[in-house]
Parts: C-alpha cells; structure tokens; sequence
C-alpha cells in the first residue's frame, strides 16, 4: 500500500498540528503492515523537522527542486499529480486539509479536517483561499476525517455529505495506536481490502 501525504504540517508546523501530523505518520511508518509505505509532500522542510522520518526505511520526502523552486504552492497544488502517477500511489492523504488540483480519478482521497472555526480569524485574503481551497477538498474527496463529533457537525452544517465523513479521535489532536489503526483501517476500505 503506497499512501501519498501532503506533509506540509508535518515538515512546517511546530505547534499542535504539526505535532499531529508527525505523530501519525510515525505510527503508520513503524507499526503497520510491512508492504505500508509513505510518500510525503511538502513545499519546504524547516531544519528542525529535516531528520523526523530518516529512521523510516519505508517513507520518501519530496519537495520542489528547479524552477519548482520558485514557485512551491504551484508544484504542491499541481506538479505533484506527476509523481503520484510514477509511483503508482493509490490514496493521497490530505493531512493540511487540502488535495492537489485534478488528482487522478484512480486515486482514492482523504482529507483530515481539524475544525472550520479556526480558519475564520486570518486575514480576508487567507480565508477566502482556504475556503477556495478546501471546498474543492470537501468534494473531491471520498473521505473526509473529522477529529471529533463536534468537527463532524461543523462539516455537515457547512454542507459536506454525512456519508463521507469519518470521526477518528476526539478532538485533543493526540495521537495513539487505536488512532493511527483508525487510519489504516480507512485506507484499506477505501481500496477494498477489508
């Protein structure tokens, strides 16, 4: 199973978020299946973050190289499809809320979404982005995870299909095993493998 991330809080991130994604993937890299492996994309790596997968023989970090460079958003939103279809990956994760623009159709997608509220207190540019940028995630996907019931509810009041959406935790942003197996379980029906 190769599971593409986008990575961007894990490598970026230095509060709860970033705490969250590192987490995760740790426990999916080290204690899942033996044929598990990730993929992850990120527009940058801060040095404090550059060694926190090396140990993992099963995940591979990509970010921008050449022009791609100048600009990431652009690589991370489009050019990343490419690699996607070179390494035959067949879930892409969202972990930033997001999805690259025109994934694959026989690319099955996720999304973790972490609550709606907080994206309301950036600046007006920000916040009408991300709304941009996470309405077409809320429908491209096929599974959206909220971290909590509450989340769960603020999805749906937004108008996100009930059906598609899975509550994995309880809204601590703490990661456990039962979490992590919450996750693989997930991708593994999302394949059809359960």
């Amino acid at each position: 199973m190769i599971v593409g991330y986008d990575a961007n809080n894990a490598f970026r991130n230095s509060g709860e978020l970033g705490d969250y994604s590192r987490e995760l993937l740790v426990k999916l890299a080290s204690g899942r299946n033996k044929f598990f492996q990730a993929l992850l994309f990120s527009t940058r790596i801060k040095s404090e973050f550059r060694t926190s997968f090396t140990s993992h023989s099963n995940v591979s970090t990509y970010v921008p190289v050449g022009l791609s460079k100048l600009m990431p958003a652009i690589w991370m939103r489009f050019s990343v499809n490419t690699i996607l279809r070179e390494e035959k990956v067949k879930i892409y994760h969202g972990l930033n809320e997001e999805l690259p623009y025109g994934i694959m159709r026989d690319v099955k997608t996720i999304v973790t979404c972490y609550g709606l509220k907080r994206h309301y207190t950036t600046s007006l540019m920000d916040s009408f982005m991300w709304r941009f940028r996470m309405r077409y995630a809320f429908r491209a996907s096929d599974a959206i995870v909220a971290i909590s019931d509450a989340v769960r509810q603020e999805l749906i009041d937004y108008g996100v299909q009930a059906e598609k959406i899975h509550v994995i935790g309880s809204g601590n942003l703490q990661v456990n095993d039962q979490i992590a197996q919450q996750y693989f379980d997930l991708y593994q029906k999302l394949l059809g493998e359960d």
